[in-house]
């Protein structure tokens, strides 16, 4: 299991990349299966519009602040990791478009 976890969150690290590089995201970082990271803005409303824009792309993700979290459960494949660090970028983009 330790083994398979550490693939996986190898592969989930790369496929995130391109998350990790938004210009707003700040100290992108992973322990285990936990990845985490800040976002760069000063809307006070930040928490409630990303977690909206998730669910929008049946992401359920639900941020502290200005930070989001993944967790996912160790059953999850290629594809869902793929579809998750996708969505996480849409969604992103979409709650800091909002006014």
């Amino acid at each position: 299991m330790i083994a398979t976890n550490r693939a996986k969150a190898e592969t989930l690290t790369a496929l995130s990349a391109p998350l990790a590089a938004h210009p707003r995201i700040v100290h992108f970082r992973q322990s285990g299966m936990i990845w985490a990271f800040d976002v760069e803005t000063e809307d006070p409303l930040f928490s409630r519009r990303f977690f909206t824009e998730a669910l929008k792309r049946e992401l359920l993700l639900r941020p502290i602040g200005n930070t989001v979290y993944f967790m996912p459960p160790y059953i999850i494949d290629d594809e869902q990791m793929a579809l998750l660090a996708e969505r996480t970028l849409e969604a992103l983009g979409a709650a800091l478009a909002l006014p």
